[in-house]
């Protein structure tokens, strides 16, 4: 009868162990995704009834991934290069992904995105930040793997992969230093947004390690300039450099000055963060540090499908650090 079917008996059948077997069916790792697959069809054939809804894994997968409105401009923006790359990690492993553009409206209501309520998806990835329990909703509602990408939460248990801001920044600032410049002002967001919150604060250890109590007077921080939606007042005071918190924000600082009559490098240096300015002509003269997408997107794929796949461990938060593009927007000051 199917009811009296044992592990041992879909073991003996496919001349491996029971462990194997017992693993593969409860989700451990440790058993290849084609044995699993095997042990799953071999259960379905001889009518192991804890099996009935267990599924096996297709050879190609659709990693789900889901972005804020708020965040995508096609062709121009640092998250849909981010998306591009994702893409690109989960074809080279012959996998699909299907992308889903979140309205402001969606993520305030916690609507679930169409794809999870087709359940078109074996795995989710998110890709910036969004509200805590829009996040939570959709865990709790498809009960699949989900990784974060640029962003991570401690109220929200899953694994995460970010660029390493704090110590971008502090190298940012840090190559400002070896350069001889002491004035250096800072833009950028800080209280609202933890990724930028991090870099200031990596821009604060450069100081303090050298010794260079901080001017209130050049920390320019306001959320609405890193969504090009407020005035850059330049100081009274002028630095001999500016950080920015990221490229955008300084290709805005950037259009001041030379609005301005100033020079770069000449006059005032400029460095950013991201590596990606679209558009701008100041990209191509604009030292940065790197974001790399590329092992981000890799990282955040391999994660993904090992979860898919069954291994239920918890890998945290990774974070990975890279290094400062050298281009023309900073002028070495003689002591």
């Amino acid at each position: 009868m199917a009811g009296s079917v044992k592990l041992k008996d879909i073991a003996d059948a496919l001349g491996i162990s029971v462990v194997t077997v017992s693993n593969a069916l409860s989700g451990k790792k440790g058993v290849s995704h084609d044995m699993r697959n095997q042990i799953i069809v071999k259960a379905q054939e001889l009518g192991y009834d804890k099996v009935k809804s267990v599924k096996p894994l297709r050879s190609t997968l659709t990693i789900g991934v889901v972005v804020a409105h708020r965040y995508i401009d096609v062709g121009g923006s640092f998250y849909w290069a981010m998306y591009q790359q994702v893409a690109f990690a989960a074809a080279k492993k012959q996998n699909l992904t299907m992308l889903e553009i979140i309205g402001t409206e969606t993520e305030q209501q916690m609507e679930l995105p169409k794809m999870l309520k087709e359940g078109n998806i074996d795995g989710l990835i998110v890709i910036g930040k969004m509200e805590e329990t829009f996040i939570k909703k959709m865990i709790g509602m498809i009960k699949l793997p989900v990784v974060l990408m640029d962003f991570f939460s401690d109220a929200l248990t899953c694994d995460a992969v970010m660029s390493n801001n704090y110590i971008g920044m502090y190298k940012m600032t840090r190559y400002l230093l070896k350069r001889g410049h002491r004035d250096i002002a800072y833009v950028g967001e800080i209280a609202t947004d933890e990724n930028l919150c991090n870099r200031y604060f990596g821009y604060r250890k450069g100081l303090e390690e050298w010794g260079i109590s901080l001017n209130p007077d050049w920390v320019i921080d306001d959320p609405r300039l890193v969504q090009r939606a407020a005035e850059f007042v330049l100081p009274k005071v002028m630095p001999t450099a500016f950080v920015c918190c990221n490229d955008l924000t300084a290709g805005i600082v950037y259009d001041k000055l030379i609005s301005a009559g100033y020079r770069i490098p000449e006059d005032v240096s400029v460095v950013g963060y991201d590596d990606y300015l679209y558009g701008h002509p100041f990209a191509k003269k604009l030292t940065t540090y790197h974001v790399d997408m590329k092992e981000m997107a890799q990282t955040a794929v391999r994660i993904l499908l090992k979860k898919i796949r069954g291994d239920r461990s918890y890998c945290g938060v990774r974070y990975l650090d890279s290094f400062v593009v050298e281009r023309d927007s900073v002028r070495a000051i003689e002591k």
